[in-house]
């Protein structure tokens, strides 16, 4: 019976219902605990923030991934998330129970390649650019004498040491002001970014300077951020940036309007020797002597040859001639002027002997009121003539008198002559002490001798005449 009957398998046990909620927290919690720790590579194909945290997904060639990150870690990213960027994303796989989703909770995003803070140094500096942050065109000349420098750095640092030395040794009259922040390490970039701002507010300085030495990409990580940028790019104050050393570029180097290879080299630029700068004064005014010699040699040279001009000295025979004119001139109207009378008499004397022959009354009254009125026309019209020719010697005597060298004595000039000469005195080499001579003055002539003479070795130089020449020693 056994075998042909054989004994009946029992029924498999259906497993226990689980709810949506419940299986997706038991898978949830697997997924936590077997997945704390997981990198995944792969390249951003979409990148949302909302609320501050950042939705994305990894894909490759076959897959996807969702993804977010919470805004407290999204802020310790020091690159920009862009969609198309390869990473490693570190975190733990979840399981979004609302929407039943399998997802990556990312706390750590990593560039492929290129380091994070290399990534973002060329982020920024592609954005900053394309602004026109570091055009040439906006950069503005340090001053060549600052008076007053602000400085921001840490005070307890070997950059400041070295500055303050260089710049003392310089030019130690200059005032600095520092202001002490620290320049590296968390919340480095804002204390920078209020210095430069603190700076702009309170007003006052030359020129405001950013140092540090050099350091890592770490320890320069501060003076590539964004809030530094923006504060140098918006300072009203001229900048220079010396961070590092020679080699090390950061963003606050392109910003700036100045970049100094070290502290030390920024001491140089920004202040110049003072011993240097005497002694270009020192050449400066030198040349300005030597120039102003040479002018003044010039003209002297100019004024002599000026004072031996030949009209110069024709001007006295030529003052001569026109003074004869004049006389002549004079002569010839007071002849004609005294012709006048004599010729109106004749003419009247005529008409009157004319008038004597006529018989009839009438006609005879009729002609003496005709002689009367010709009589007082030509009393008038000779009144006027002679007043006119009166007028015209009188301008010939005016410009005479202005002419005649008795004027020329009448303000205090005298002309000498050798007794028994009537031409003057035009050089003392032609007396000698003891001679007799003449003195004519305004009001009558002086009788002098000579006791000495002085300037005879200037041969050269012929006076244009005492009529001409400035009084040379007045006492």
């Amino acid at each position: 019976m056994s075998r042909v009957f054989p004994r009946p398998v029992p029924a498999a046990v259906p497993p226990r219902p689980y709810t949506v909620s419940e299986l997706l927290a038991e898978v949830g919690g697997i997924l936590k605990t077997s997945w704390r720790d997981v990198s995944v590579v792969g390249e951003v194909g979409r990148w949302d923030l909302r609320g501050g945290h950042g939705y994305f997904t990894l894909k490759d060639r076959a897959a996807c991934l969702s993804g977010i990150i919470f805004a407290s870690d999204l802020k310790r990213v020091p690159f920009r998330v862009e969609a198309g960027l390869e990473v490693v994303a570190r975190g733990t796989l979840d399981l979004y129970s609302p929407q039943g989703r399998f997802q990556l909770r990312a706390f750590d995003l990593q560039p492929v390649g290129a380091g994070a803070l290399q990534l973002a140094f060329e982020q920024l500096k592609a954005r900053l650019a394309a602004e026109g942050v570091f055009d040439a065109a906006r950069k503005r000349r340090i001053p060549l004498f600052p008076r007053s420098i602000g400085v921001v750095t840490s005070p307890t640092g070997a950059a400041i040491r070295d500055f303050l030395n260089v710049l003392g040794r310089r030019f130690g009259t200059v005032r600095v002001t520092i202001y002490p922040v620290r320049v590296q390490g968390e919340g480095a970039a804002r204390e920078i970014a209020e210095a430069v701002e603190s700076f702009n507010a309170r007003g006052g300085f030359d020129v405001l300077i950013v140092t540090r030495g050099g350091g890592s990409a770490e320890d320069l990580a501060p003076f590539n951020d964004e809030r530094v940028a923006r504060a140098l790019a918006a300072s009203k104050i001229p900048t220079l940036s010396a961070v590092g050393h020679e080699t090390d570029v950061t963003i606050c180097d392109l910003v700036a309007d100045l970049r100094a290879p070290t502290p030390s080299a920024a001491a140089e630029l920004v202040a110049e020797k003072k011993g240097e700068l005497c002694r270009r004064v020192e050449e400066t005014r030198a040349r300005v002597v030597r120039s102003m010699r040479s002018a003044l040699g010039l003209s002297r040279a100019r004024l002599s040859g000026l004072s031996r001009a030949e009209g110069l000295l024709r001007f006295r025979y030529r003052l001569r001639e026109l003074s004869g004119k004049v006389a002549q001139s004079r002569e010839v109207l007071a002849a004609v002027l005294e012709r006048r009378p004599a010729e109106y008499a004749s003419r009247l004397a005529r008409a009157r002997g004319a008038l004597a022959n006529f018989l009839r009354v009438a006609e005879l009254r009729r002609k003496r009121e005709t002689v009367e009125r010709l009589r007082a026309f030509l009393f008038e019209r000779g009144r006027r003539r002679l007043e006119r020719r009166r007028e015209r010697l009188r301008e010939c005597a005016q410009k005479l008198e202005l002419l005649s060298p008795l004027a020329v004595l009448a303000r205090g000039y005298a002309v000498a002559y050798r007794e028994g000469s009537e031409s003057p005195l035009l050089s003392a080499s032609r007396v000698k002490p003891g001679d007799p001579i003449r003195v004519r003055l305004h009001e009558g002539e002086l009788g002098a001798v000579v006791r000495e003479r002085s300037g005879v070795e200037r041969k050269e130089a012929r006076e244009p005449g005492p009529l001409f020449r400035e009084e040379e020693d007045r006492r």
